[in-house]
């Protein structure tokens, strides 16, 4: 990993550590609690932009990992129903074997294939929100950022520009969490 050094002196291990040291220090401490917070990398991206970060997503990705843990919802989701897909099977052979009877075997495999699908849904509704989410702010971003190049000059738009994309981020992101 390559550090970078300020004019200043002050020794940067990632880029997005030196961008966060450009912004008022209220954003910077918004950003770092708004990432700690959200699962969604694409989110902290998409609000990264909002503040101007003119780094790379590779960039905040390892960032984020580096700095927060995030608990991997899918991967859990997807080795319990993995570990319950297994349960069941060996449920059927041993009811097929006779190492269980019968009828206490069907009980507890009835109930084992209802939990399973249970978190069959949970995964496709978690995997359709989630992707969902990521498009629409993944849309929103490239179009602030457009409209921001579009504007960039001319300093009568600035201030009405961010207020705009600020607003819509904002209205945005609680239509999308709810």
């Amino acid at each position: 990993m390559a550090t970078t050094t300020s004019k200043t002196g002050k020794v940067y291990v990632t880029y997005v550590d030196q961008w966060l040291d450009t912004l008022p220090a209220a954003d910077s401490e918004d950003f770092r609690e708004f990432a700690d917070i959200t699962p969604s990398i694409i989110e902290i991206w998409v609000y990264s932009g909002i503040l101007g970060y003119p780094g790379t997503f590779n960039d905040l990705s390892r960032w984020v990992k580096m700095k927060y843990k995030k608990l991997d919802r899918r991967g859990i989701l997807n080795s319990e129903i993995s570990a319950l897909h297994s349960d069941i099977q060996e449920l059927r052979m041993a009811v097929t074997s006779g190492e269980i009877k019968g009828d206490n075997g069907c009980a507890r495999l009835a109930a084992l294939e209802k939990e399973l699908r249970s978190h069959i849904e949970v995964s496709e509704r978690l995997n359709k929100s989630t992707d969902k989410r990521g498009l629409i702010l993944a849309g929103a971003d490239r179009v602030m950022r457009e409209m921001t190049a579009i504007f960039k000059d001319d300093p009568q738009f600035a201030e009405p520009m961010e207020n705009a994309i600020n607003a819509v981020w904002a209205k945005l992101y609680s239509e999308v969490s709810s």
